[in-house]
């Protein structure tokens, strides 16, 4: 009887908390800046824009800049975002020295770069390019990143890698982390990032990190090191393609890939819409890149499940998702049903763990 009782009160818990999520990610919209812009950064040009508004259910506002293709010309970037990677809120670099990311929550927040000081101890890296991987040239940085080509260099902010969270969490429990991303019929691109002096020099390494099949050869999962092999592996839609939204088929929909992870990525640019210029006269529509793969880790616990999506209206619109499941990486309802279970599950588990310490409690009030 007192199991069954038990029981009961974490199965009522859960289901009043699943009830107040969801009202509470209805009723608590954010509202941001929305626009684009550019500046002169060299001619003391101050960098902002403040013209039209996104609104995010649950979610946060954002602010970019980083450099153009121009010398000297800056671009400014706001919008709206759901689930970000980061892992703090406020402005710090994004990866790059040049590059700046802002993340808030509450109406308009996004209103001007704000950046905060962060005490953080500086190490020296390698800085080599892929056409010259053994070069002698070194940098300055919060932490090191290199590639399986050779190419390496510094990372600024915090420490930055594909489908991670964005955080010191990264490099606190070990000093290198990895990971491989297959995407496509391209090769497999392996990135690690590190936080001690050198720490990225150049390794010649040339192991296959995943089993793909159908359009080209097979590699093999037994290349894999030993704890790579501990972490259950899933079999996952391996696609890349660009197309139009309303032609978006591909024959590549039925290639595989093995992996600790599937992955799925997007990317909405709307062409012919509101402050498009001259495309403006013709119907809006979306030019899509979507990307579907497989990623295999060093680390599983800063993979950040489920999806970061982040969006301009009318603009531009980007989603960044990871899943755990056989083909859960199929379409964006598998994507978020394969979510949604890990998510429950672990609150299932943490609200009856907390419920086995309180019940005696409740049920000796009851009697």
């Amino acid at each position: 009887m007192y199991s069954l009782r038990k029981s009961t009160i974490c199965i009522v818990t859960v289901l009043e908390l699943a009830v107040l999520v969801m009202q509470l990610e209805k009723t608590m919209a954010t509202i941001c800046y929305s626009c684009a812009g550019t500046c002169h950064a060299s001619m003391g040009q101050a960098c902002n824009c403040q013209i039209g508004f996104c609104e995010a259910e649950g979610g946060f506002c954002f602010i970019e800049k980083k450099p153009t293709e121009l010398s000297g010309v800056e671009r400014i970037t706001k919008g709206c975002m759901k689930r970000p990677s980061r892992t703090r809120v406020g402005c710090d670099y994004d990866h790059f020295a040049d590059h700046i990311q802002c993340v808030c929550h509450g109406d308009f927040c996004n209103d001007a770069i704000a950046m905060r000081s962060i005490p953080r101890r500086n190490i020296t890296c390698r800085e080599c390019s892929d056409r010259q991987p053994d070069c002698s040239r070194t940098c300055q940085g919060h932490w090191c990143h290199e590639k399986v080509s050779g190419a390496s260099g510094c990372g600024y902010g915090p420490p930055s890698l594909p489908y991670f969270y964005k955080g010191p969490a990264l490099l606190h429990l070990r000093g290198k982390t990895c990971v491989t991303v297959s995407r496509g019929t391209s090769r497999p691109h392996k990135y690690c990032i590190c936080n001690s002096n050198l720490c990225n020099d150049f390794t010649r390494s040339n192991s296959p990190a995943f089993l793909s099949g159908y359009s080209h050869k097979s590699r093999s999962v037994t290349s894999l090191r030993r704890h790579e092999l501990a972490h259950e592996l899933h079999e996952c839609v391996n696609c890349d393609l660009t197309a139009e939204e309303n032609a978006l088929t591909s024959s590549c929909k039925q290639n595989r890939c093995v992996g600790h992870y599937c992955i799925y990525a997007t990317q909405r640019l709307y062409v012919g819409s509101a402050g498009s210029g001259s495309r403006a006269a013709g119907p809006a529509h979306a030019i899509i890149h979507e990307k579907q793969g497989c990623i295999n880790v060093t680390d599983i616990s800063q993979v950040q499940l489920g999806c970061t999506h982040k969006w301009m209206n009318n603009e531009e619109e980007e989603l960044f998702c990871t899943c755990k499941g056989r083909l859960c990486n199929e379409d964006l309802s598998t994507i978020n049903a394969s979510a949604g279970i890990v998510r429950w599950t672990i609150v299932i588990q943490w609200l009856c763990a907390i419920t086995a310490l309180l019940v005696p409690f409740k049920l000796s009030s009851l009697s």
